[in-house]
This record gives structure tokens, sequence and C-alpha cells, in this order.
């Protein structure tokens, strides 16, 4: 039987992908693109940061059919097939993932770089030194243009999102694209209730915690608005959600009772849903056409608020997180799924063998987290900077 016939499981499949998709340009392709760039940019009398931008943002990228599910990724998962400094980018699992789904139930499914759109600026190879250097830029700065552009396409693809999103990721980090831009705009859209993970929290992460902290750290709707990574208080980091969405697990862990522990859990929720209310006000305060200067606080954020969230408190959970059933006093959690969804912790289906972690990632620093490429090209790149990053 010849290489060409044999079957290869979706993990195999998603390799190849990446392979293929890390393959060198062809000679000239990049300076091609570069130029082409840069000549459009000076017809519409734009820098060639400010055109790219503007031309990401324009990007068609909704769904062809209401309640499609939408696929949604951050960084990567080792494979014993690359070098232990190299992942395989959570990209092409999603892409796999999504030609299952197609092949299971017709346009049910859809992933990001599938997206006309999404194959418009993958085509630019924005991540790319023969094109970025062309450009005049340096490796940060041609890594902070493509994050820029590929957040900018990402957030407009999680605001057409109306169906399940299905993110393959496990500990969203706060200063990716994923936790920074994706999730307010499917919170605030398509509802916590309807955000499901592929893969399970690293365990080395709910270590030491009761039976039902776990059951509720690792349900779809807390994991949208929570992350474990510390701010730096020497240097504040700009992301908004950073401070608002951490979540302390030592202090968790130090907390009496499940009780106790779910309160806390909870109140970093509320956090997240209060400037997830102040982001929503900036933007109805701007598409009314109203002054700027208007400070986003006080009563005008309260309203939002109640409108949004209805006063959630730790005994009315369900209200604000619809969907998490959680009980403080059983002695066995029980897994969270809906009908119709591939809950979190059925991965071996999909990825039989494979222990699916989240690639470790280093904290930025402050001053260059907003550069930190979180969708990045795989194999040819930094590894832990794995492309879009959801």
């Amino acid at each position: 039987m010849s290489e060409a016939t044999l079957v290869q499981t979706p993990v195999q499949r998603a390799l190849a992908l990446q392979t293929a998709h890390g393959a060198a340009l062809e000679e000239g392709e990049g300076e091609r693109i570069a130029y082409e760039i840069i000549d459009a940019a000076a017809a519409a009398g734009k820098t060639v940061e400010e055109y790219v931008v503007e031309y990401a943002k324009g990007l068609d990228v909704s769904a062809p059919r209401e309640g499609m599910k939408s696929a949604f990724w951050s960084y990567g998962i080792p494979h014993p097939d690359l070098p232990v400094d190299k992942v395989l980018s959570s990209q092409f699992l999603a892409a796999v993932w999504t030609d299952m789904e197609n092949d299971n139930e017709p346009d049910s499914a859809r992933y990001l770089e599938g997206t006309p759109g999404g194959q418009v600026l993958d085509k630019l190879h924005l991540w790319n030194p023969d094109v970025y250097k062309v450009l005049g830029l340096n490796e940060q700065q041609g890594n902070a243009l493509a994050r820029e552009a590929w957040s900018a396409v990402s957030e407009n693809y999680a605001k057409a999102t109306d169906g399940e999103a299905i993110v393959f990721g496990g500990e969203l980090v706060p200063w990716s694209v994923a936790y920074e831009t994706e999730m307010p705009q499917l919170r605030r859209g398509t509802g916590p209730e309807n955000i499901h993970f592929m893969y399970d929290l690293p365990e080395e992460l709910l270590k030491g915690l009761p039976p039902e902290s776990r059951q509720l750290l690792s349900d779809g709707s807390v994991r949208s608005h929570v992350h474990f990574k510390a701010p730096d208080p020497a240097s504040p980091p700009t992301q908004k959600y950073w401070e608002a969405g951490y979540l302390d697990l030592e202090h968790l862990r130090s907390l009496p009772t499940p009780e106790a522990q779910r309160a806390a859990i909870l109140e970093a929720c509320e956090r997240v849903a209060l400037v997830d209310a102040q982001q929503a006000e900036a933007e109805r305060q701007a598409e009314a056409g109203l002054t700027t200067e208007q400070e986003v606080s006080g009563p005008a954020v309260e309203e939002q608020q109640r409108r949004q969230i209805a006063t959630p408190s730790v005994s009315t959970h369900g209200v604000f997180l619809p969907g998490v059933t959680v009980n403080a006093h059983a002695a066995v959690s029980q897994p969270v799924t809906r009908a119709g969804t591939t809950p979190a912790g059925t991965h071996g289906v999909f990825l039989p063998g494979v222990e699916v972690e989240a690639k470790n990632v280093v904290v930025p620093s402050a001053s260059n987290a907003a550069t930190t490429p979180t969708h990045a090209p795989p194999a040819s790149e930094k590894s832990n900077a794995p492309g879009l990053e959801a």
C-alpha cells in the first residue's frame, strides 16, 4: 500500500497541513507580495501599517448560514514528529475538525482561515520575513503588524458567530487574541453557554482543588472568562482584560470550602462581565455618535450590567452563567455536557492517544505583550506562536 493511500488520523492530517503551510515561499514571492502592499498603501495615502489593518477589517469572515459551529484556536499541542520547541498548531486541528464536521453535515462548521477573508489574509504571509523585511519592518514590527491584522479579522469572525463556538485551546493566556479579542465578542454575542473547549485544562492547574471547583473551572462558560497568569505590578499590562480575568489559583486552593471557592471563581467572572459592559457601552456611544470624552463608568455601566447579567450572585450563577450546574455538596463531579456538542474530555475520540495540554508559554512583559504572536506561522517560526491567536 502506498503512503498516499494510507488512512491518516486527524492529528496526522493536521500535521501534514502544517508542514505544507510552513513550506518556504517560492523565490521572489515574498517580495512580490510586499511591493503589492506598498503600492496599495501609497495609492490609498496610508502607511503600510494603516493600510494592512484597515484592509483586514474589511475582509469577509461572515458565516454563510445562521447557527453554524465556528472553530477558534490558540497555540498548539506537542507532537512526537516535531522538535521539542515546536508544537502542532491548533489552527490545523481546527481545520481538520471543520472538514470532519462538514463531511457529516454539509455547511455545518467553519474556521477562520477557511473563510474567504481568512484565506485572503493568509496569502499575504505577514508573519514571513520575506514579506515584512521588504515592507521595511524588523521582526518585532512585522509580528506586531501581523498580530494586529489577524486580531482585527478575528474580532469580526467572533462577532459573526451566532452558533456554538468550539475552542481548540487549553489554558487561555491573557495576551492572546483568543482571550483578549475573541472571547469578549463571543460572550456578548453567541453567549458563554455556547462556548465549548476541545481540550481539558492542564491537570497541574486543577491539582489540589476539590471536585466541585474542578468541575466549575472546567466548564466552558467559566473558562471563557478567566485566566491564571498574574499581571506584573511593576509593569502593569495594557490589555483591558488581564487584571479583570485573573484568578489566583494559590489563593483559591487556600479557601476552606467549595462554596468559598465557587464565590471566588464567580467573582472573577463578574469582574470580566463588568469590563464587557464597559466595552459594550463605549461601542454604543460611538455608534450613537456621542462624544468619546464621556467616561464609560458610573450609572451608565451599572445600568448596562443590570440589563446584561441581572446582578449575578453566587447563589444565582445560573442566571450569570446559563447552563452551568454545580452541586457544591456532590462527592463526585460530573462533566457538564450539552446536546449536540463535543464536551471537553472526549477529545480522545478526535485526538486518540494524544495528551492535549496546551503548550506552556512564557508570560511576556507588559512592554512586549501586545506584540507577542499568538496566531503566528506554524513550523517555520518560533514554536510558541501558533498562528492566529485564538
